[in-house]
């Protein structure tokens, strides 16, 4: 029995859809070489974010480069093998959670390859790094709750001056609401219901809805209100809420860059602009005090939408030794 209507029109036209590889010309070399239109079909169930793709093709051209470099197909590589580059990486001292973003990076370039039949066990799956050191988060990086309402004292509430605005709102989201950078450049109009008082975020490894308090959706009401926006700009995620005041992008969405140009000034006028300093911070922030309230770390796991709770801990590792101070039980003399 034959499709009907546009199903039909699709499958007799299945072998000239654009990129097309028929499964069997895909082999090792092939899928190297060609990566890139494997990987993209099978991340974010077939629709990841330019800034998903452009991460991960970076990652995954320097492990490809390594491999080269070493005279080995990167789909002959073993896990043995493979934890020599997780060390090249150490041994570059870069972030932990740099290196973990590359790893994951690879070990979703070899499920491809696993999913196409082309190897049968994936090198990278269970090559990693610690979730954190300690000195990620310390009481130099984050707000206590003191210096966070004096931040947002000192920006003025000036409706002549709407990028002020702007720059409290998307604090109050980092802060408050623990949103990370990416997740408040990607956020749109339509992902926000005002009647049942959610937004949707386009989070770094899945999506997800948050519950904002009631003081953030008034403000991020009164900023979009005022706000200028440029029809003409409305891009792939759809129309932005925070929107750039520069000419070059008047009215256009803010990028990452400027999102933490303006927020480091701000940090800066507050006093607290030092090195370790940044947006991220401000989710530190959110987390840190989250967790001295409720000294439960369910709740900062779901509020921060960590996918462990062992990278919530360090919430806790912090706050418990910040709090205890073990050694005041050590008894001396005074004279």
């Amino acid at each position: 029995m034959k499709p009907n209507g546009k199903l039909a029109a699709a499958t007799e036209n299945f072998m000239a859809i654009p990129n097309f590889v028929p499964k069997y010309e895909i082999n090792a070399n092939s899928f190297v070489l060609n990566y890139k239109r494997f990987l993209e079909r099978y991340l974010s169930h077939g629709e990841p974010s330019e800034d998903t793709l452009r991460n991960y093709y970076s990652s995954i051209d320097s492990y490809i480069d390594w491999c080269h470099y070493n005279k080995r197909q990167p789909l002959e590589i073993t896990e043995y093998e493979f934890t020599y580059y997780r060390d090249v990486l150490i041994r570059l001292k870069m972030k932990k959670s740099s290196i973990k973003s590359k790893l994951n990076a690879i070990k979703q370039f070899y499920n491809t390859a696993v999913k196409l039949g082309l190897i049968k066990v994936n090198p990278a799956k269970d090559v990693g790094v610690k979730a954190y050191e300690p000195k990620d988060i310390s009481p130099l990086k984050f707000l206590r709750i003191e210096q966070l309402e004096h931040l947002l004292s000192i920006i003025p509430d000036d409706e002549e001056h709407v990028e002020n605005i702007r720059d409290k709102v998307m604090i109050m989201l980092m802060a408050l609401e623990g949103l990370r950078t990416i997740e408040v450049y990607r956020m749109s109009v339509a992902d926000i219901d005002w009647r049942v008082k959610t937004i949707y975020i386009h989070g770094k490894g899945h999506n997800d809805f948050i519950y904002p308090r009631s003081d953030v959706l008034k403000y991020l009401h009164k900023y979009i209100k005022l706000r200028y926006f440029n029809k003409m700009k409305i891009d792939a995620l759809g129309e932005p809420v925070f929107t750039a005041v520069g000419n070059r992008n008047r009215g256009g969405r803010i990028d990452r860059r400027n999102i933490r140009r303006s927020i480091d000034a701000w940090l800066d006028t507050a006093g607290y602009k030092k090195a370790g300093i940044s947006c991220h911070m401000l989710r530190h922030t959110c987390g840190t005090l989250l967790y001295s309230k409720t000294k439960d770390l369910q709740i900062v796991k779901q509020v921060l939408r960590h996918s462990d709770i062992n990278i919530t801990s360090k919430y806790a590792h912090v706050f418990d030794k910040m709090d205890n101070r073990y050694t005041s039980i050590i008894n001396i003399e005074k004279d």
